[in-house]
């Protein structure tokens, strides 16, 4: 049963993707807690913390395949984080190293990491919709560009404009998006592994070496300080998706006027029943645009989520990490 939109089966293709909901499906997001567990093992057994036949026993053996998740759920439940809970599960399928699982690392490294693990994918699909995207724009600023048609400023007929010249706008946009989404991501894609109050005391003189190994075996930035209650990585990751949602807004708010009968300059692409109505057959809703539109309202809002979580306190958020 679904309460939520992105979930539910009649509405989630129409605010989301399949490839998009496999990267943040819930069964996905623990496979990263156990991938991050894992590297964290081969990055000590590298750097002489814990024995390599111990990391190899747990890479071998810890699979979130075969995880109890109904166990898993009902005590996250209680506890209120799932990562103590996964580390008895993996610690068990270790057999006699599991007691080197989780080693000298606190609940909101691996769930960081994983996190970051999760961006990391969806950013590549990202990606690859802006590249998509961009060529269908530079397509239709190359086919219209001398196309003429009236230009408007507050909504009133200004000076004449080509159609080619209001897409070569729009592409200009996710031109930029595409310069930030590669600025951004070495900003972003870091790993956090910095211990229990963020000193890695607890491995001596050996924990910047794990913290090196461990980013490199995940293929992941190297922190320059611990980011447990700096989370401006995050925040600019959603402000980033707000951005370009925005950007998509403008394109499906203007789509959306000249589609009007009282315009008629253009339409979406016909697909037969598709923004049909229920009693008034000569409509051709422009139904595509009103769902980036919604789409683009949404995620603003969760941006502004994101930036008010940016406020921590001390060395471990209260409540502010939980709202991310």
């Amino acid at each position: 049963m679904a309460s939520n939109v992105l979930d539910f089966v009649l509405f989630r293709d129409a605010f989301g993707t399949p490839a998009m909901r496999a990267v943040f499906d819930d069964h996905e997001l623990i496979r990263k807690y156990v991938i991050v567990e894992i590297a964290l093992a081969k990055a000590q057994a590298r750097c002489g913390v814990i024995p390599e036949a111990a990391a190899q026993e747990i890479a071998q053996r810890c699979n979130a395949d075969t995880l109890d998740f109904d166990l898993l759920r009902h005590e996250t439940e209680i506890v209120g984080y799932p990562i103590l809970l996964l580390v008895h599960q993996i610690s068990k399928q270790a057999g006699e190293s599991g007691g080197f699982v989780h080693w000298g690392a606190t609940t909101q490294d691996i769930m960081d990491t994983a996190v970051v693990l999760q961006i990391r994918d969806a950013f590549e699909l990202i990606e690859q919709e802006i590249k998509t995207l961009r060529g269908t724009l530079a397509g239709l600023a190359q086919r219209y560009r001398t196309t003429p048609m009236a230009g408007r400023t507050h909504l009133q007929q200004a000076l004449p404009v080509t159609f080619g010249y209001k897409a070569a706008i729009w592409l200009d946009m996710f031109d930029s998006h595409q310069d930030r989404l590669e600025q951004a991501r070495p900003r972003i894609l870091v790993g956090e592994f910095a211990g229990a109050a963020g000193t890695l005391a607890s491995l001596g003189d050996k924990g910047l070496g794990i913290q090196k190994a461990l980013m490199e075996d995940l293929g992941l930035g190297v922190p320059v300080s611990t980011w447990h209650v700096a989370r401006d990585g995050f925040a600019e990751a959603v402000n980033l998706l707000a951005l370009m949602t925005g950007s998509l807004g403008k394109i499906a708010y203007d789509v959306m006027l000249m589609a009007s009968n009282e315009f008629g300059e253009l339409y979406e692409p016909f697909v037969k029943g598709r923004g049909v109505s229920s009693t008034m057959p000569q409509k051709r809703n422009p139904i595509s645009s009103e769902l980036m539109l919604a789409c683009a309202k949404g995620v603003r809002q969760q941006a502004g989520l994101m930036l008010d979580a940016m406020v921590q306190d001390l060395e471990r958020a209260t409540g502010p990490w939980h709202a991310e």
